[in-house]
């Protein structure tokens, strides 16, 4: 009986018990800091990267005459007019423009992430979309790294690879075309006026938002 009560007061494999109980977790959450080491810098320069790339591309849609060379990762004008491309052959090249693009993109994100000081690790792919070809353009360029995690957690549900997926967007500036588009959309509404007979309607608006200026002492 003795012996009994002595085993039920005994302390001294109770060090044991704990070690075994919080060593789990304690793996568990340093994997998790290391996970996030590698996950924040990596995201933040695919992030830089894409956002690079896409705006580059945007310029080169634009009607600022600026192009970029993926090679030496220079802006530049064309020195020869002559070499510039028409509004009717720029509308065709939008529409049809992919897989040079696409390539391109994939180039300068490459370039733009290399430049960096994170370790890259992984498979990179990079994908390239335009969306509203031919007004108000806007560029999207979406890139994802896959990395393989440094520590085996499958055993507890954790996948072995890791995407890091990041899309950035640019618009192309077209001062032209925007206001082209300016003028289509008042001649639109001077159409509806004129056929509808609205004139009287918008006047009696303009009336009763005098009234409320007078009102709020606008």
């Amino acid at each position: 009986m003795k012996m009994m009560k002595g085993l039920w007061y005994d302390q001294n494999a109770l060090a044991v018990v704990e070690a075994a109980i919080l060593f789990p977790i304690m793996m568990m959450i340093f994997a998790g800091l290391v996970l996030l080491s590698m996950f924040m810098p990596t995201r933040a320069a695919l992030q830089r990267a894409t956002q690079y790339a896409a705006t580059a591309l945007a310029s080169e849609k634009s009607d600022t005459w600026l192009f970029y060379d993926a090679d030496t990762m220079t802006y530049y004008w064309e020195s020869d007019k002559r070499a510039l491309d028409n509004v009717y052959v720029s509308i065709i090249k939008t529409i049809i423009s992919g897989k040079d693009d696409a390539d391109k993109a994939e180039i300068i994100v490459q370039k733009v992430e290399q430049s960096g000081i994170s370790v890259r690790t992984g498979e990179l792919t990079v994908d390239f979309g335009i969306v509203n070809r031919l007004v108000y353009k806007e560029i999207i360029v979406t890139a994802t790294r896959t990395m393989p995690l440094p520590v085996d957690l499958s055993f507890i549900g954790f996948p072995k690879e890791l995407p890091i997926v990041v899309t950035s967007t640019a618009i192309v500036q077209n001062g032209d075309e925007f206001v082209r588009n300016i003028d289509i959309a008042v001649d639109f509404v001077k159409y509806i006026v004129e056929k509808y007979e609205l004139g009287e309607v918008f006047e009696s608006v303009h009336e009763i938002g005098d009234v409320f200026k007078d009102i709020l002492g606008w």
